[in-house]
């Protein structure tokens, strides 16, 4: 049996030994010494001249007088000298000057973490998981410079991933940053965490700069919202209303998607708009016209319908089908402005415009007028059975006089119209939609502007109205004119509608052109082709607006158009009609 234990080396009391307990203290004072090891320091490489009993040091490198040649030994003064132990691997000191820990691996001591390599997961104040392997629970976390720059470095396995920083609120994305899903640098925000909105996109390849949802506050909040506009746009309007009209801009920008930009079919313009098949819908600018309904305009464009193979004569316009082009006027709401709310009845060219003798509330079933002369017991329709309120207020608070959104239809029989004592009879109680706004109850007063209700065409066909092109495969010049507020209640097609603050362009393209034939006209196929181009409004000075002041048109303006002579010079005003001239 050895006579020492195997770590520590401490003296084994023998059997026949004699003074015992000079083992067994010698033993202890080998214990005192390295267990529970604290250090005063392992830096220091002089001997200190006091030292006091069992004050401990690990010896560095360099060591000088009693401590010479015991490199990393541990030195621990007892009662007469100093003491050195040699480590083994695996001990553990608490280093008190520099209030760190210390391991001996064998050769040298060092920090008790060596360093953070190959770690699976690190919490700091909190727990790391397998999605987060880095999670830190702070009020702040500072990345700082260690005597130059900083740099902070996401990287992606490849471009169709995503290396991005995601803000939260509540655990719940409302920011990204980073390049999500490609190489193209991205900031995206979220209202709700799921559904995110892409604020800016720089692309990777020209560092080009994109807003995909907008931008504002580029300009004063006084010049209203929209994009602003490059040289290329502006140009594209000329002195002109329509933006894009002759297809300047290279595109269809400003045209319904159904049309097509066409560089190769023009009236020597940079393209046209083409335009193949049946009949959809009422297609629409997407941009404004800013127009004073004022004034007169001239609308133009220029149009040309494709020619087809085969024999066409049976029909009486052949392959050629019917066009419509006009105004869209819109209130300052942006709401579209139809027939209905504006339009009146005329029994025997009386105006139905009246007012209320008695007070009007929702669920009345009696509507007692000042006078019914001009209310409709003749005519069956429903459009003409009904009753229109002139009490509409836009958003801003301004009351029409002659435009309102306060109209329904078939709301009496013509049995229902007592002419003699001014009552119509209701067929069933007044709606609450055509209540009174500016009152708790939505009760009309007595004197409230009232008409019996009326209809027409949607908008204003005042450019094209079923318009032909007298031969196919040839560009034709139209031209014509709308101008001054139509108050006459009739739907005056080259007048503005009463409430008009702007105006969009509008087609009804191959009209007549519908699956099966329509109204005596062929089906020509789902890639029939017509063509626009020149598209036109503009402010015309020497058109001349004439009131109309009796008849069932008084309240409209009759339009003059300039006409030269060329043989003469003069120019001289002809009423506004349809021109239609081959180029």
């Amino acid at each position: 049996m050895s006579d020492r234990s195997d770590n520590l080396s401490l003296p084994y009391i023998q059997p026949s030994q004699a003074q015992k307990h000079v083992t067994h203290n010698e033993a202890l004072r080998q214990l005192d010494a390295v267990v529970q090891l604290a250090v005063s320091s392992a830096s220091v490489t002089t001997p200190p001249a006091l030292p006091e009993p069992g004050q401990r040091y690990i010896v560095p490198a360099g060591a000088s007088g009693d401590w010479a040649g015991q490199e990393g030994a541990l030195a621990v003064f007892e009662e007469t000298g100093w003491a050195f132990y040699a480590p083994n691997p695996g001990w553990i000191a608490w280093v008190e000057d520099s209030a760190r820990q210390e391991v001996f691996d064998g050769s040298d001591w060092g920090p008790g973490i060596a360093a953070l390599q190959d770690l699976t997961h690190l919490g700091v104040n909190t727990s790391a998981d397998d999605m987060n392997r880095l999670a830190v629970a702070s009020q702040a976390t500072l990345l700082t410079h260690a005597g130059a720059g900083h740099q902070l470095k996401l990287n992606k396995a490849g471009a169709s991933d995503t290396a991005s920083l995601l803000f939260q609120t509540g655990w719940s994305g409302r920011a990204e940053m980073g390049t999500p899903g490609g190489d193209d640098f991205e900031i995206k925000v979220s209202g709700d965490g799921a559904a995110f909105n892409t604020a800016l996109r720089a692309e990777a390849t020209t560092g080009a700069v994109s807003f995909p949802s907008g931008v504002t506050g580029l300009v004063p909040d006084a010049f209203g919202g929209g994009d602003l506009a490059n040289t290329a746009y502006v140009a594209s309007r000329g002195l002109d209303l329509v933006t894009n009209g002759t297809g300047l801009l290279g595109n269809s920008y400003n045209f319904p998607t159904q049309f097509t930009f066409d560089p190769v079919v023009s009236p020597n313009l940079p393209g046209s708009f083409r335009y193949e098949g049946h009949y959809s819908a009422t297609l629409i600018t997407d941009e404004a016209l800013a127009v004073d309904p004022n004034r007169c305009y001239r609308m133009g464009c220029y149009l040309r319908q494709q020619g087809l193979a085969g024999d066409w004569s049976g029909y009486t316009y052949g392959e050629r089908h019917g066009q419509y082009l006009g105004i869209m006027c819109l209130d300052s709401d942006g709401l579209a402005i139809q027939a209905m709310h504006h339009m009146r009845h005329k029994q025997a060219g009386v105006d139905s415009r009246t007012t209320l003798a008695a007070p009007l509330a929702p669920g009345d079933t009696a509507v007692h007028l000042s006078d019914s002369t001009g209310w409709n017991d003749s005519y069956s329709e429903t459009y003409r059975r009904g009753i229109t309120i002139f009490g509409y207020r836009n958003s801003a608070g301004y009351l029409y006089e002659d435009y309102t959104r306060l109209a329904a239809f078939d709301l009496f029989e013509l049995t229902g119209v007592d002419k003699t004592n001014h009552i119509i009879t209701l067929k069933a109680p007044l709606p609450a939609s055509l209540g009174n706004p500016d009152d708790a109850g939505g009760v009309w007063p007595v004197g409230t502007v009232i008409a019996n209700s009326s209809s027409g065409s949607a908008y204003k066909y005042a450019l094209l109205e079923k318009t032909y092109a007298p031969e196919v495969d040839r560009w034709y010049a139209a031209q014509n004119y709308i101008g001054g507020v139509d108050r006459s209640g009739q739907n005056v097609k080259n007048n503005f509608a009463p409430g008009t603050a702007f105006a969009r362009l509008f087609w009804l393209a191959n009209y007549t052109n519908r699956v099966g034939g329509y109204a005596g006209h062929p089906d020509t196929g789902a890639s029939h082709a017509i063509w626009f181009a020149g598209l036109s409004v503009r402010p015309d000075d020497l058109c001349h607006a004439a009131p109309v002041t009796s008849g069932e048109l008084a309240g409209s303006w009759t339009l003059h158009a300039p006409q030269g002579d060329v043989s003469t010079g003069e120019i001289s005003l002809v009423p506004a009609a349809l021109s239609l001239a081959p180029l």
